[in-house]
């Protein structure tokens, strides 16, 4: 889905070369422990394990979702307020109600 703020940023990246990497990063990790995650449940270790486990790929989902927000906040909305763009408001109340 896109948001009324794409089209306004389609001459710069979304995204700086440095939240880009950020993420990637995190997202990558986020991938290992979920296999991780999964090779516990096939070997049929402690529930209470995997609740941890399951809990710590949310919590680095949080801080890659956090990381996102930033950048979109810093890039994309600041560029739509000096932009003067009306829908920027109601767009940034859906990305926060998104990353919470």
């Amino acid at each position: 889905m896109t948001g009324p703020l794409e089209s306004a940023s389609a001459a710069a990246p979304m995204m700086s070369v440095e939240a880009r990497a950020d993420v990637l990063a995190r997202l990558a990790r986020v991938g290992g422990q979920v296999q991780g995650v999964a090779r516990m449940v096939e070997a049929d270790r402690y529930c209470l394990d995997v609740l941890d486990q399951i809990a710590s790929v949310r919590a680095a989902l949080d801080a890659a979702s956090r990381v996102v927000l930033r950048n979109y906040l810093d890039r994309c909305v600041r560029r739509a307020l000096a932009e003067g763009d009306p829908l920027v408001i109601e767009e940034v109340m859906r990305a926060v109600g998104r990353a919470k």
